[in-house]
């Protein structure tokens, strides 16, 4: 996992798949259309979406094998909660289709971060995340979300 502010982004991978990232991340704007929108064939995906944050027990603890995903919320504030996914008790099993495994959450608190516009974290396949949790209280989000290729993140050294 990388938690960061955008600023020091450059700093995180030196390959082209991280650049065309961050070109797409530096000029996401709130207006993004909501939606699925493809920045490099399928290997660089984009999805936009809007909800609400909420508490642990109406959100999710997932993982995936096939790609890398990079958080950024445009409007909004939200917490997310991370655990070492061979730590976790399997709830559903890997779907290679929708590329997810679901977790139960455990009784241990995970680490947690407060994302809001401005700063960005990478979850790798070995990093269960439980996104869209309130802060300190449920609030309104916009938020994008890359999905990049692990055939592409996998040549670097933090996605290893």
């Amino acid at each position: 996992m990388i938690f960061s502010a955008l600023s020091n982004a450059d700093s995180c991978f030196s390959e082209d798949w991280w650049r065309d990232t961050l070109a797409y991340i530096r000029a996401a704007t709130p207006s993004l259309e909501d939606g699925v929108h493809q920045v490099r064939g399928d290997t660089i995906v984009a999805r936009i979406h809007q909800g609400h944050t909420r508490p642990p027990s109406d959100a999710v603890l997932e993982s995936h094998r096939a790609h890398v995903d990079v958080h950024v919320v445009l409007e909004g504030r939200e917490a997310i909660a991370v655990w070492p996914a061979d730590r976790l008790r399997v709830r559903t099993p890997y779907n290679d289709q929708q590329d997810v495994t679901f977790y139960d959450l455990p009784s241990e608190e995970g680490a947690r971060l407060c994302l809001s516009p401005g700063f960005f974290a990478v979850f790798f396949p070995q990093d269960a995340h439980m996104t869209q949790l309130m802060d300190r209280q449920p609030v309104a989000i916009k938020k994008l979300v890359m999905k990049i290729s692990v055939e592409l993140a996998g040549n670097s050294p933090r996605a290893r």
